[in-house]
């Protein structure tokens, strides 16, 4: 299966995500810049993850992306199935 960039860049954000749980949210900013994905790409795929109700979100200086379950709670087929449509195995 080849995933879409945008399926990649959502899979790496959330291995920094969980590296994170626990200490408060992470600006968009810090991913992007230490996954090395762009910003504006990755603005959107975390609005859709908060929208899933896998991430949750805070505004202002001290404000970010942060995991609204346990890390063990996200499921690496949740992720692809929501931006890859649905799986099914050959």
């Amino acid at each position: 299966m080849i995933l879409s960039k945008k399926t990649r860049y959502a899979i790496v954000a959330l291995t920094r995500l969980p590296r994170e749980f626990g200490n408060g949210p992470i600006q968009i900013r810090d991913i992007a810049e230490k996954e090395q994905i762009p910003q504006r790409f990755l603005e959107g795929i975390l609005l859709e993850l908060r929208k899933k109700g896998i991430l949750g979100s805070k505004l202002g200086k001290e404000g970010g992306y942060y995991l609204l379950k346990k890390p063990a709670e996200v499921s690496l087929s949740e992720i692809i199935g929501h931006f890859e449509g649905t799986l099914s195995l050959l």
